[in-house]
């Protein structure tokens, strides 16, 4: 039997990208999309997915995802800005509905390839800084992604960072700090979703980086947890842990 799925967030650019993609697969049922002004309980009643991806701005995020648990559907959550409370939060509730939730800040397969090969490099290099680049209208900086690699480049590396000398002569020139690795965040017209990890070393220089050209590439991997999600209750966090169950 097929899935049917709901698009939260249906008229923005993932949304659209989504609801196009879903009709053009055929083990999953596209049951429909809901909006900025919709009443997502009242869908969620009328529509019966099983089902529900959320693309829509960080302040709906959390009521969004309440909403879609309570209403006994499966939540796939690709928008940022969700806290630690709210995470666990979420997960309980999922649990205690014998639920699945994804959470994840991108679903670009080349991008979650970006964060483990960084992970792996910070066990080497103990110089090492992220800059991420997306369009004007972004509203959370830094990005859910570069602030996910960052924290798990922190794990990663197990010491001290190395030590920053000199000093700002202009307050933020030298980026905001994630768990102490610098990430600075440009918003720009003409740009979409790109991230280089640069790290260094006494003669070298290694650059990791992901380009997103378009909306298209987050496709697979929206598909890909709406297949999975539910194969055990509760939270996960990101797509590594489907990607990769062995760790």
């Amino acid at each position: 039997m097929k899935r049917r799925v709901l698009v939260v967030g249906s008229k923005g650019r993932v949304g659209a990208c989504l609801m196009e993609g879903l009709r053009a697969v055929a083990d999953l049922e596209l049951a429909g999309g809901v909006d900025l002004g919709d009443d997502l309980p009242a869908a969620l009643k009328r529509l019966r997915p099983d089902v529900a991806v959320d693309f829509t701005q960080p302040a709906a995020a959390f009521g969004n995802a309440k909403a879609i648990l309570s209403a006994g559907v499966h939540a796939v959550i690709g928008t940022t800005g969700l806290g630690e409370a709210e995470l666990g939060a979420l997960d309980m509730l999922a649990r205690e509905r014998g639920l699945g939730i994804v959470v994840a800040p991108n679903f670009a397969l080349g991008a979650l390839l970006m964060m483990r090969f960084a992970e792996e490099a910070a066990r080497h290099f103990a110089w090492v800084e992220v800059v991420e680049r997306h369009h004007e209208k972004k509203p959370d900086a830094p990005s859910g992604t570069a602030r996910m690699t960052a924290e798990r480049i922190a794990r990663a590396r197990g010491g001290a960072p190395a030590e920053i000398l000199g000093h700002e002569s202009a307050p933020g020139a030298r980026g905001g700090r994630v768990d102490e690795v610098p990430v600075h965040s440009l918003r720009l017209p003409g740009s979409m979703a790109h991230q280089e990890v640069w790290f260094g070393a006494p003669g070298e220089t290694l650059v990791i980086r992901h380009d997103t050209i378009n909306r298209e590439v987050y496709l697979p991997g929206v598909l890909l947890a709406v297949r999975r999600v539910g194969a055990r209750p509760g939270l996960i966090r990101g797509l590594e842990p489907i990607l990769w169950p062995e760790g």
